[in-house]
């Protein structure tokens, strides 16, 4: 498999969708104002299209990463225990901000706080996302998807082409059952597949023709099943991994850098800061707060990521798999 260019788009395409998903959920409160109310309306109904761009980067970048470190079907646990001390810590004291600020929220309203034993133990492995910051479902998703990927991994790279496709086609089709019900990662698997097949071309694994064909063929199953803006994003999310090169200014780099700490915070921070000043604040000027909070949440981000989630980063990349040298990146992977 050869090794091409360095892959520039990939903070920028993160440091996209976190914007994407915080623009969206600042948006809805302000969609009822009399200020551009169809801006933030537009805004509100398709922000969350930066979470398919979140699922198509996973589905490439991952396994690219594991290609990159030789990975074998016996460092599957390792793998594991890497994406933990990688994610865990920083969504755990995510969760710990998200209860004191909903706890003290709560209590200052005097209502009752939904939030209960159970369901803060069910939280810390991702069963269950408190309703202040529910942004938090997706890492339940995610973290089915390292389950997956760490087990077939090797499936997609070393197994005929005809495998693979009867594999892919079989998740294609589980994708639309009830099973969608227990195991959320079916439900959007397509846009990790579209990731994965991306990375097999990028790679130069297997088949070319085959793989181009897979592609268009999970592109346009995604238009036939799922929303348009979700199906067009994952599309040019995956095209432009493979195909854009250019230099990426350090200013749209940053937001994608730290894009994690950002996901993990905006809403609790940011949709809780809008919710506070709303009233007094003059309709007239309360777009305002829309700026604020985003400049807020990215300051509380950045400290949230230079002391929390890069040393869970640092700790991460020092695990490495069994006795065997990564390959010289081309691409810093902090993933």
């Amino acid at each position: 498999m050869a090794v091409k260019s360095r892959i520039t788009s990939l903070e920028a395409l993160r440091g996209f969708a976190v914007i994407s998903v915080a623009f969206g959920h600042f948006g809805h409160n302000l969609a009822d104002g009399p200020v551009l109310p169809a801006f933030f309306g537009f805004l509100w109904s398709y922000g969350n299209i930066g979470v398919q761009v979140f699922f198509v980067i996973s589905g490439f970048i991952i396994p690219y990463s594991l290609y990159k470190s030789k990975y074998a079907l016996n460092d599957y646990f390792r793998f594991l225990y890497k994406r933990l001390l990688r994610l865990h810590p920083p969504y755990l004291a995510a969760l710990i901000i998200t209860l004191i600020i909903s706890g003290v929220s709560y209590k200052l309203r005097h209502l009752p706080n939904p939030e209960n034993f159970k369901s803060i133990l069910l939280s810390i492995f991702y069963i269950h996302a408190p309703a202040d910051n529910p942004v938090f479902w997706t890492l339940k998703i995610e973290a089915e998807y390292y389950i997956f990927i760490g087990l077939f991994f090797t499936f997609f790279t070393r197994n005929s082409k005809i495998l693979v496709l009867l594999l892919i086609s079989s998740l294609l089709v589980i994708s639309q059952t009830a099973l969608v019900e227990y195991i959320g990662l079916f439900n959007y698997i397509i846009f990790f597949l579209i990731g994965i097949v991306g990375y097999l071309i990028y790679t130069d694994n297997g088949n070319k023709l085959i793989n181009y064909l897979t592609l268009i063929a999970l592109i346009i199953f995604s238009f036939s099943f799922y929303k348009f803006a979700a199906a067009i994003t994952s599309s040019v999310t995956i095209m432009i991994i493979l195909y854009f090169r250019k230099p990426v200014h350090s200013i749209f780099e940053f937001p994608g850098r730290i894009s994690y700490s950002v996901y993990l915070l905006h809403f609790v921070i940011g949709v809780k800061l809008i919710n506070l000043l709303q009233r007094f604040i003059r309709p007239n000027y309360q777009w305002t707060l829309f700026i604020l909070a985003l400049l807020v949440c990215f300051l509380i981000a950045w400290i949230f990521w230079k002391y929390i989630e890069k040393p869970s980063a640092d700790l991460s990349n020092k695990v490495k798999y069994g006795n065997k040298k990564p390959k010289t990146l081309t691409h810093s992977l902090e993933i």
